[in-house]
């Protein structure tokens, strides 16, 4: 297919030898399956801040911190300079904790290259290669949904000790590799000891596991992971 204008930069620089063809579009950015190092990966194209539907960026972002006092003052004050750091700020969050979650043994997709506003990474496929379904796209049975629910809580767990709370975690950002639940879209991943909105998001994470989950295996939603023993 026709290389994306955002992907030309990548192309041209041989990071990616071809574009195979669409992935998924989403709220934040659009996915694309691409060849690079002779094999297929993902190719995660972020949205500008005024093509983005994503509301409340800043209580995510709190307790992320910038050491250059004179970027600090330029993102307070909201300047176009200030504007353009917050942007890279929040696209750089993703790389590093998927790195950081990586390492911690944390199943995310492992990042290969970052640059342009382009992030690519590793596949993620399904037992037959092909692309991995989000949990949204398939219907567990009960023993399997509950066995993903203590695997992503599993996940859950070491993302918190890691210090992070994925915020927006739900059957929307979680793919079914061949292997097990694989967690994506990090940007609005916040600090779990730094950002005050931290317990709250943790809390919303779990009612959304449960309460998706809970569908296929109704007990869930009387557990202690339960919808109803959150007060959000």
């Amino acid at each position: 297919m026709k290389i994306p204008e955002p992907l030309l930069p990548l192309f041209e620089a041989g990071v990616i030898t071809d574009v195979v063809r669409p992935l998924m579009a989403g709220k934040e950015a659009s996915v694309y399956l691409v060849r690079a190092q002779d094999e297929l990966r993902c190719a995660k194209v972020y949205k500008s801040a005024t093509e983005r539907s994503f509301r409340q960026r800043s209580q995510y972002s709190e307790g992320r911190t910038v050491r250059n006092s004179r970027q600090r003052r330029a993102m307070a004050k909201g300047s176009k300079y200030g504007k353009q750091l917050l942007e890279a700020a929040w696209q750089n969050a993703e790389v590093e904790w998927l790195f950081r979650l990586h390492n911690a043994g944390v199943r995310v997709p492992v990042p290969h290259h970052f640059s342009d506003d382009v992030l690519v990474m590793e596949l993620v496929t399904d037992a037959q290669g092909e692309p991995a379904p989000r949990l949204y796209d398939i219907r567990p049975s009960r023993d399997e949904a509950l066995a993903l629910h203590e695997t992503l809580i599993r996940q859950v767990v070491l993302m918190l000790c890691e210090g992070m709370v994925h915020g927006d975690l739900s059957e929307y950002n979680i793919l079914m590799s061949g292997t097990g639940p694989v967690v994506i879209d990090l940007p609005q991943a916040c600090d779990a000891a730094q950002n005050r909105n931290a317990a709250r998001l943790l809390k919303r994470d779990l009612k959304n596991l449960a309460m998706y989950l809970g569908r296929f295996a109704p007990r869930l939603r009387r557990t202690r992971f339960g919808p109803e023993m959150w007060a959000l």
